[in-house]
């Protein structure tokens, strides 16, 4: 991306997008061009009532394209794969924390990826780490049901982790169909026929289990309870390898309630 400004001036706009990651990508061939930092870059739905300028965002895929082979041609490649993750991540404001990230980057270089300390890579650092470790915890925490001879999975992660957990579940479960459902992101990762693809969907209803799979969720449960030694129960140990805001989707401690539980 050639003409690339050294500085960007704080500028009283607000950026709107589509929400794709190109459209991100627009909104920042936006500000480089236009040498300003928007005080805000939100999704269209997401963006209130406002007494800033808000300006549109149009998704161009040949601007997306130049920014996006910009970055590791201009900072690094690893700044391009942070970028990625952070993006698909819960941090808040993400898409303005990039942007500054970004405008730093092209002022130094890819010397700017070994500042962890630094101001506007160390929260994408964080991010990024809190994405990879739910990513980790979910390859262990989903818990399929068999429906229609399809295995299907719900759950509510904080960040968007469909893309950092296909690759294991396709290697695992490679001669089955499968399904998991995003409730948070509105997303499901569907694999049938030897092709993975993820989806955007509200909403997914699920056909009622079958007697075999009532059967074997309740072997489950029972084997869950049997296992467990009452005299060694510590609910906050539990809640330490085990977070409880993954509970709602696990067959073996749905609904269950500690009354030391936060």
């Amino acid at each position: 991306m050639s003409g690339i400004k050294p500085l960007a001036v704080p500028a009283d706009v607000i950026y709107t997008y589509d929400g794709s990651f190109d459209g991100f990508l627009c909104c920042v061939y936006e500000s480089v061009y236009a040498g300003e930092l928007p005080i805000n870059i939100l999704r269209e739905e997401d963006s209130p009532p406002t007494l800033y300028d808000v300006r549109a965002i149009i998704t161009n895929p040949l601007k997306a394209e130049r920014v996006r082979t910009s970055i590791p041609s201009k900072i690094s490649e690893r700044a391009l794969e942070l970028v990625m993750a952070v993006f698909c991540s819960c941090l808040e404001k993400k898409e303005l924390r990039i942007l500054e990230f970004l405008l730093q980057g092209y002022r130094e270089g890819g010397k700017l990826c070994f500042k962890p300390g630094d101001a506007v890579v160390a929260p994408l650092l964080s991010a990024e780490r809190h994405l990879s470790g739910e990513a980790h915890l979910l390859k262990g925490f989903i818990r399929f049901a068999d429906v229609g001879g399809a295995l299907v999975a719900s759950i509510t992660p904080k960040n968007y982790i469909l893309p950092f957990i296909t690759q294991h579940f396709v290697l695992r479960y490679h001669d089955e169909q499968f399904m998991i459902f995003d409730k948070t992101n509105k997303a499901a990762l569907v694999y049938q026929n030897g092709k993975a693809e993820i989806i955007q969907i509200d909403n997914v209803a699920f056909p009622e289990i079958s007697e075999n799979e009532a059967q074997y969720q309740a072997l489950w449960k029972q084997f869950y309870n049997t296992i467990s030694i009452e005299s060694r129960e510590n609910p906050r140990c539990r809640m330490t390898h085990m977070p409880k805001r993954y509970w709602e989707n696990m067959l073996e401690v749905s609904g269950l309630v500690h009354p030391t539980a936060d």
